[in-house]
């Protein structure tokens, strides 16, 4: 039976790909934007020690990785990687930590999310959300050949025959298709929902899907007819593996991998995490699995290389204590629920659950699983109501209400039982425009009403009172990672200011010109945002009176980060727009606060994007990055306007002026979270000097205009602190105490800057 051999830390969100490279080394893209690579030591329970890889230079999420061995045509091997960039980059596996945000090719083609790569015998292949696969030409790094067919995305890809150019792609539309370099030449159909994986099985005639039908099902390869379908997964299967004894492994949304052979499980393990998205075997029988709780876990049949059993019990603990949303637990009936007698019969095989009541009155979940009953958690909402919530047309657990701002409605947080809560706090932020400081707090407000222990929030650490060796508290806050961007926007509101604004002008939008621009508003994609970036916005901002462009900026703040890096890089023209619209924007603004602060909000959604790089990095001859004259000019421009405001009597006090200044502290915290989320600026300090500058000439007047904009231009600093690249602590910081030191979230943020 497979036990737990290691666990390997380090990724700060899900593990959405995993692939092993060589005989131990295991490769792994997350959502954290990164590439990492262990090499775990046998028998080792926890290795925390990666390289980073990669680090996406947009901060998106990581989807796919494969690797590359040293046989392709560079000469190299080299890691592949994919995600929400729209990018293949190929990087290499050992590099110098300083380039860890620079991959050495890009593969340019897609037009949407990367999701899935496969690689043999120098062929690469990649799968996109854009319903397309492309197969990568890796001496000239173009495509060798589009393959279109699919109506929904490739979830996945396969070389079935690389010589022969003979391809496997599966997708969301439900059908598998075979390829003969660019041409379908026969499609295989048999699930009921989307096809998310692939497997070749070791007798070149058949291979295996799996679906969220939650089942798995082996094909004839040749004729298409369904040789056995696969069924234990109780909801969708995200990927499947092959041990070298010919098993196969699986793992899905119901937390469980299942080991298959001859057509049945023959072990089912549980893990302690909402989603396990990945898995890979190794050559030595193992396998490895990453999850939602940030975590990859390697098991094994070998005794030497199993965990202590210390290390198994706390894992067996952590299973246990897990909760389970009881609106995924089919037909549960708490009237029929038996109670503790029920465990002293055998399963009827191997992963069968049932729900047990304790003498709590506690609905469990137990699960068969080498013969004997293994608890896999409480059934949350098993002792209250079963109610379901509607909230935009969804229904949730929960539909909390918010309260944020005395006097305000509250709003919404809509959250079912098996959400992530780190998730469900962002995109809460997020759509209500609220400062990325306030996650953790809206995390512990879902915990502490949702009930139960959350899947992915892992148990705080116990301290040893009989040790002398006590843990420093982690810190709460610093360092803070997740870019605040401006990018909401209500489409009826802008659509009638843009009408309004046109009427006004004499180089007006023609009536059809004006129901474009309206049509693009109600569904900006990609291509859209960058058509109105590129063609509408410089009209407006070149033949519109002064007075009305602030529409053009706000127009320019929501679509500039909806616009993919692809479409960014294929553009001849929008870094010059958009640097040309701010400079010259910042030099006309005169008394206008309101167009000032949409011009930050600008800046803001800049940050983080493709188009931040090509407008303001510059490469020395040694190859290291830093930030380009055209920034410091802008941001002096930024400074003087803003100390202009503030000398003047009756601005400081409206609350344009305020909006502003919040604005402002948000671009240098913006500024920070680049900082230590890009490696080559993290691991180089003075690479900060230009922002740090710019904090320390704006600090004073936003410490001294509200809270606010004082906590946002504080979480900067320890951002700045935890990358080494302040020294000294500013003046402003000490205001910002004397002010504000007596509130709580200060008073965490402060304790964690001494600890810095």
């Amino acid at each position: 039976m497979f036990k737990l051999s290691s666990t390997l830390t380090g990724h700060e969100s899900d593990v959405r790909s995993v692939a092993i490279a060589g005989a131990e080394t295991v490769i792994s893209g997350s959502r954290d934007a990164t590439v990492r690579s262990w090499t775990p030591a046998a028998s080792n329970s926890s290795v925390d020690d990666s390289l980073v890889v990669f680090h996406s230079p947009e901060n998106s999420f990581i989807n796919a990785v494969a690797y590359i061995d040293e046989h392709n045509c560079t000469g190299e091997p080299l890691v592949a990687s994919g995600g929400k960039d729209c990018i293949v980059f190929l990087s290499p596996i050992a590099i110098d930590p300083s380039a860890q945000d620079m991959a050495k090719y890009n593969l340019i083609g897609h037009e949407n999310n990367v999701c899935a790569l496969s690689y043999a015998n120098n062929t690469l292949i990649s799968g996109s959300w854009d319903a397309t696969a492309r197969v990568w030409d890796l001496e000239s790094m173009q495509t060798k050949f589009l393959l279109r067919g699919h109506s929904a995305s490739v979830w996945d890809v396969k070389i079935l025959d690389a010589k022969n150019e003979i391809y496997l792609t599966a997708s969301a539309d439900g059908s598998i298709r075979k390829w003969k370099g660019d041409k379908e030449i026969k499609q295989y159909k048999g699930h009921q929902d989307v096809v998310r994986k692939l497997l070749l099985l070791p007798d070149g005639k058949s291979f295996a899907s799996c679906s969220n039908d939650a089942t798995i099902v082996i094909w004839d390869l040749e004729s298409g007819s369904i040789i056995n379908r696969l069924t234990g997964h109780t909801s969708f299967i995200y990927d499947l593996g092959l041990l070298p004894n010919g098993d196969i492994v699986s793992c899905g949304e119901d937390r469980s991998v299942r080991v298959w052979r001859d057509n049945a499980t023959v072990q089912a393990i549980t893990l302690p995490c909402v989603s396990v998205w990945c898995l890979a075997t190794f050559d030595n029988g193992d396998f490895v699995v990453g999850g939602s709780d940030k975590l990859l876990r390697i098991f094994t049949r070998e005794q030497s290389r199993t965990a202590p059993q210390e290390v198994l019990d706390q894992f067996l603990e952590t299973v246990q204590q897990s909760a389970i949303a009881e609106q995924t637990v089919n037909d549960l009936k708490k009237t029929d629920i038996p109670g503790y007698e029920a465990l002293d019969k055998p399963g009827k095989q191997e992963g069968s659950t049932i729900m047990v009541k304790n003498y709590a009155g506690t609905i469990e979940a137990h699960q068969w699983s080498g013969g004997e009953w293994v608890k896999i958690g409480d059934v949350v909402g098993s002792t209250g109501s079963t109610e379901k919530k509607s909230f935009d047309g969804k229904e949730y657990d929960f539909v909390f209400d918010v309260d944020v701002e005395d006097g305000a409605p509250p709003l919404k947080l809509p959250f079912n039982h098996n959400d992530n809560p780190y998730e469900a706090a962002d995109k809460f932020l997020a759509a209500n425009e609220l400062p990325a400081s306030y996650k953790e707090e809206v995390v512990r407000f879902i915990l502490q009403n949702t009930g139960g222990t959350q899947l992915d929030s892992a148990p705080a650490p116990v301290a040893n009172p009989y040790s002398d060796n006590q843990q420093t508290p982690e810190a709460k806050v610093i360092p803070e990672k997740t870019y605040f961007y401006f990018k909401e926007y209500k489409e009826e509101q802008l659509s009638r200011g843009f009408v309004k604004f046109n009427n006004e002008q004499t180089h007006r939008f023609s009536e059809s010109e004006t129901n474009e621009v309206l049509s693009k508003l109600k569904n900006l994609t990609s291509a859209e945002s960058l058509s109105l970036l590129t063609v509408t916005i410089p009209q407006i901002l070149q033949k519109w009176d002064p007075k009305a462009h602030l529409i053009g900026f706000d127009l320019m703040r929501v679509c500039i980060p909806r616009i993919t890096a692809v479409d960014f890089l294929r553009s001849l023209d929008a870094a010059q727009i958009v640097f040309d619209s701010i400079s010259s924007g910042l030099d006309s603004v005169e008394d206008n606060i309101a167009l000032f602060m949409m011009i930050l909000k600008v800046l803001n959604n800049l940050i983080g994007t493709a188009l931040f790089a090509q407008l303001f990095m510059t490469a020395d001859d040694d190859g290291s990055t830093q930030f380009s004259e055209h920034l410091v000019a802008i941001l002096d421009k930024v400074k003087r306007k803003y100390a202009s405001f503030g000398s003047q009597a009756s601005i400081p006090e409206s609350k344009h002026y305020q909006t502003a200044s919040t604005s402002l502290s948000t671009l240098i915290y913006n500024f920070s979270v680049y900082q230590i989320s890009t490696q080559s600026f993290s691991s180089e300090p003075k690479t900060a000097q230009p922002v740090t500058s710019f904090a320390n000439g704006v600090g004073d007047g936003l410490v001294a205009l509200g809270a606010e904009s004082a906590y946002r231009l504080c979480i900067a600093y320890g951002n700045y602190r935890f990358v080494h690249a302040y020294q000294a602590e500013p003046k402003w910081l000490e205001a910002a105490k004397k002010l504000y030191g007596s509130e709580s979230r200060f008073r965490v943020l402060f304790e964690d800057i001494k600890r810095l």
